[in-house]
């Protein structure tokens, strides 16, 4: 393993492993649908009034009254409008055999806003660019969701804008193989249509997936994903994923199982497999799969300790297609609107060199 290669990942690890707010686990207290907390219905980002109590009552190991609305309801805001955001910053150690290396940088700094009028929501985000040299001033900042829903019924949500399929467990780390690994970081959003039916035993969501019109030139999949759940004594969920898409360069299917399981309000299980075929045009097809699992204990309300491992292998018959990371970490939510989280992994990636590496990452987190 080279300097510059180990780099070349860990900017990838940075640049594209960013957390968006959402905690599928909160099933274990009996919230086993996002749109319970969360203005998605697919959850991630904006939470809701209740979501905010919800939050300040079983989240945070600290709180004060009205504590966890935004800036503390020193600011009313009309009944219409909600408003929120994200402060990510994240401190990196990486040890190898050659060398060591550290990096601080700012992963996330957003803005997002929704408003309500009748059976309609209009949702949008604006923050900071990735792109660390832009052209122009106005390319510092980027909306990575905007959308509108339409809630003509209880159950029912019709959705259309850009934000990110509905596929397996909304996890809010992105960086692992089910989400990173099969291309579907945070940032890679595309424009969506969807609908979604959405009740206390079960959800199903469809989407119709337009890729990015907007740039044609980062030749994103379109096609169609489903996705339903079922709901198990209120604190277990299990549920199938599918996905199919294409671009210029190739088509793949993908599906898989998911669980979060809540086995008690201290202790829960996320888990989800996915097998993928991948077909390059004119050239042969592959089969491979991807798989993440975190085992979580809740030591005292908002202090956690965990246990986490993902792995992907593209191909099947490929050896040094195979990258997988196993570790562990400390999660804290002192008080509403803050978490600090510090995790340590073994990683490697088989195809630049077969052995394990210490990657440890320390990151502070302020929203709104």
């Amino acid at each position: 393993m080279n300097f510059l290669s180990y780099n070349i990942l860990l900017i990838l690890f940075l640049t594209l492993g960013i957390r968006a707010l959402g905690f599928p686990e909160m099933i274990r207290y009996g919230s086993p649908n996002c749109i319970t907390c969360h203005v998605s219905p697919n959850g991630g980002g904006l939470i809701t009034t209740y979501g905010r109590a919800l939050s300040q009552e079983v989240l945070n190991t600290w709180a004060k009254e009205n504590e966890s609305l935004f800036l503390g309801a020193a600011i009313p805001l009309p009944e219409a409008l909600n408003i929120g955001g994200d402060f990510r910053v994240v401190q990196t150690w990486l040890d190898t055999p050659t060398f060591r290396s550290g990096k601080w940088i700012v992963m996330q700094a957003d803005i997002e806003a929704a408003v309500t009028v009748g059976d309609f929501t209009v949702l949008a985000t604006m923050g900071k660019s990735h792109d660390s040299e832009p052209p122009k001033f106005i390319d510092f900042f980027m909306s990575r969701r905007h959308f509108v829903i339409y809630h003509p019924k209880e159950e029912l949500y019709i959705r259309a804008g850009r934000f990110q399929k509905a596929f397996g467990i909304n996890l809010p780390d992105h960086i692992v193989s089910t989400k990173k690994g099969l291309g579907w970081n945070y940032g890679t959003e595309t424009y969506n249509i969807e609908a979604s039916w959405i009740d206390n035993k079960k959800d199903l969501f469809i989407t119709g997936i337009l890729g990015r019109p907007d740039k044609a030139d980062l030749n994103q999949e379109k096609g169609v994903a489903f996705r339903g759940g079922h709901n198990v004594e209120g604190t277990h969920k299990v549920g199938l994923s599918y996905f199919y898409g294409e671009n210029r360069s190739s088509n793949r299917h993908l599906f898989g199982p998911y669980a979060i399981l809540g086995f008690r309000k201290d202790l829960f299980l996320l888990a989800e497999v996915d097998l993928q075929n991948n077909r390059p045009h004119a050239l042969s097809s592959k089969w491979g799969w991807a798989n993440y699992s975190k085992l979580d204990y809740e030591i005292l309300q908002g202090f956690h300790i965990y246990f986490a491992q993902d792995l992907i292998k593209t191909d099947f018959k490929d050896g040094e297609s195979l990258s997988q990371s196993w570790g562990g970490g400390l999660q804290f939510f002192p008080r509403p609107h803050f978490e600090v989280l510090g995790s340590y992994q073994k990683q490697r990636d088989v195809r630049i060199a077969p052995d394990y590496n210490d990657f440890f990452w320390l990151m502070m987190h302020f929203y709104l």
